[in-house]
């Protein structure tokens, strides 16, 4: 059984084929996802289709490239469901400058705003990172998280996670480990403790080999694992252990 900790499956592209997209999770032994829910319109789709089952976890934050589409009043009303349930996380949050950094003022007030957030709803927090590392560490150094979180997607260097780890997050491997040009991150796994590693899709993105080029989905996350398993001489009944022991740990939810 595995876990997608990390998809935007309520998102324009993927909630339309939202059922046929969990059917095939669950026939590929998908047992838990964690959807993303970046604005008002997403919340109530993921309440929609999955309030009360318990394979959905919900996590409500503005990502750093919307910062800039989220109004005040918009930005409020989301944040009032940090209480529902089943919300375990605050994000996806953090920096991206990647395209622009024109709205980097906005980006770091917004984030410091979620971890704040966070702290109050005593919930751990979903960090994006692109090209932001050293702001990314300076805003989590100055604003310390209760809770902690995980690093989503991790692309950074091995010594850089190391740093991360100390300082008490998880990281989120998905599909780029599986990536030709992915030597980094797999560095980077090399040295990530086993009580820190999650397994992830940031579907509909970053589809994992042999997938790679299609619209990534939560069944995708077992290419992910299957190839993290091969890479670290684990069986891979004992990764599915290590992913959701570290989960249910980091989220606070009851294990099956």
């Amino acid at each position: 059984m595995w876990i997608d900790s990390h998809a935007h499956l309520v998102s324009d592209g993927l909630y339309e084929d939202f059922d046929e997209l969990v059917d095939n999770a669950q026939r590929n032994n998908i047992e838990k996802i964690l959807i993303i829910c970046g604005n008002l319109m997403e919340i109530k789709r993921a309440l929609k289709k999955t309030e009360g089952n318990t394979m959905f976890d919900l996590a409500i934050g503005v990502h750093p490239g919307s910062v800039s589409d989220i109004s005040n009043h918009e930005f409020k009303e989301m944040m009032t469901y940090l209480n529902h349930p089943q919300v375990v996380a605050v994000g996806e949050i953090g920096l991206d400058y990647y395209w622009t950094e024109e709205s980097k003022p906005l980006q770091l007030q917004r984030f410091k705003e979620q971890i704040e957030l966070a702290n109050t709803h005593d919930l751990p927090i979903i960090v994006h990172v692109r090209s932001s590392i050293e702001d990314t560490l300076k805003m989590l150094q100055a604003n310390p998280v209760d809770k902690k979180g995980v690093i989503h997607c991790y692309s950074e260097t091995d010594e850089i996670l190391k740093t991360l780890v100390n300082k008490g997050y998880y990281i989120g491997f998905g599909g780029i480990v599986t990536f030709k040009n992915g030597g980094n991150v797999r560095e980077a796994l090399d040295v990530c403790p086993h009580d820190r590693m999650l397994s992830e899709t940031d579907s509909p993105y970053l589809a994992p080999v042999p997938k790679r080029g299609k619209r990534n989905e939560p069944s995708f996350v077992m290419h992910t694992a299957q190839y993290m398993a091969s890479y670290l001489n684990l069986k891979e009944d004992e990764l599915s252990t290590i992913f959701k022991s570290n989960y249910y740990r980091l989220f606070k939810r009851s294990q099956r």
